[in-house]
């Protein structure tokens, strides 16, 4: 399923994303927004890192690859990430 969305969770500036979700498990995502990461050329390897994420794993696992791929994130963190995603699967519509 392909899955969008916005939001501004406490903490974080505006997060915006767009995922292919199937299964409960993240295959591919894209994440922009307001926020900062530095290196930025290094915050393609943070998404594709996610890709076979179990969604009830996306928020440590996104913090984990930020601090393998030594970015400093500023306006961003995977609780935040997870927030914004769970509320965009709240308001998917249930087809069948």
């Amino acid at each position: 399923m392909r899955l969008e969305g916005l939001g501004k969770p406490t903490g974080c500036k505006l997060i915006r994303f767009t995922a292919e979700v199937e299964g409960g498990r993240i295959r591919t995502i894209s994440i922009r927004g307001d926020f900062f990461a530095s290196p930025e050329e290094r915050f393609d390897r943070v998404e594709q890192g996610l890709s076979g994420t179990a969604l009830e794993d996306l928020a440590g696992t996104f913090d984990l690859l930020i601090h393998r791929e030594g970015i400093e994130a500023f306006g961003i963190d995977g609780a935040g990430l997870a927030r914004v995603i769970y509320s965009a699967l709240e308001k998917e519509p249930v087809h069948g």
